[in-house]
């Protein structure tokens, strides 16, 4: 075996409470991560040393996540093998979907077998820590809880499938300055996003338990999300919710015939529109 590629999924935040700042400067978060259609492909081959194309235009490899998980994977396992990495990119970047941390992990899980390391789930998820917050996740993928700074994660089963919209509007959000124009009476308990999960547990997805506290500070950075989100909900998504920090929104729908509209509508305003899906874990 010479070549191998994985799927990288984005994902959306069903439920994305922020619970307080940790000491560490990290906030602490509850959240519900679901995976979805919407993939890069990853591709990793044998080498002599690592290295690749940057996975976006005028990205330095030392910023470039899919190849530093390559590094840290050979570092960290003393191998002498290396790797050439590409990535066909889909997903938006700096959209809130987790398309960098997704590249990552599938480089991650790629090599792993590229190499034949036999390194456990547990330990793979150590390694994708030490690279971003979402990295670990979308190890497996699918649908789960997570905590901390979203690297504790607990599985879930499938949530009921959903059709999803994504829009995004011409600009970009930095984290960071979404996360920095969060006020602390914007912060939760992280009630609802746990009733979420265990909602999901049992087979249902209740409208009324799907939030996201950093909604507010990204209206105030960019009063177009709103816009959208107002978009989605005349459109018929239940709900319309903002992707992870922004600035790509989403909408959930039960039947393609409406989410198919919703889609139309998106383009009409000149917005980034995709139509997709949950995508269940990896080995579901």
């Amino acid at each position: 075996m010479r070549r191998l590629t994985r799927a990288a999924p984005a994902k959306i935040n069903l439920g994305l409470q922020i619970t307080g700042r940790r000491p560490d400067g990290f906030h602490e978060i509850v959240t519900v991560m679901q995976t979805l259609e919407l993939i890069d492909d990853v591709s990793v081959e044998c080498a002599a040393t690592v290295s690749g194309p940057p996975s976006l235009p005028d990205l330095a490899p030392e910023d470039d996540l899919a190849l530093r998980a390559a590094h840290l994977l050979r570092r960290e396992l003393g191998v002498t093998s290396g790797a050439r990495v590409s990535v066909e990119k889909r997903i938006p970047a700096a959209a809130g979907l987790g398309g960098g941390s997704a590249d990552a992990a599938a480089v991650l899980t790629a090599l792993n077998r590229l190499w034949n390391t036999d390194v456990d789930h547990s330990r793979l998820v150590q390694f994708a820590a030490e690279l971003g917050s979402d990295v670990p996740f979308f190890v497996r993928g699918g649908t789960a809880l997570a905590t901390g700074r979203g690297e504790v994660l607990h599985r879930l089963p499938p949530a009921p499938m959903r059709h999803v919209v994504l829009v995004r509007p011409g600009i970009s959000l930095a984290t960071a300055a979404v996360y920095g124009e969060l006020r602390p009476s914007e912060w939760s308990n992280g009630e609802r996003t746990t009733s979420l999960a265990g909602a999901i547990r049992v087979g249902d997805l209740p409208e009324d338990l799907m939030c996201n506290d950093l909604t507010p500070a990204a209206v105030r950075l960019a009063p177009v999300v709103g816009d959208i989100l107002d978009e989605l909900r005349a459109a018929g998504a239940r709900p319309a919710l903002m992707a992870g920090s922004g600035a790509t929104c989403f909408g959930l729908f039960g039947d393609i015939s409406t989410a198919e509209s919703a889609v139309e509508r998106g383009h009409a305003a000149g917005h980034w529109t995709h139509l997709t899906r949950f995508r269940p874990a990896a080995d579901a």
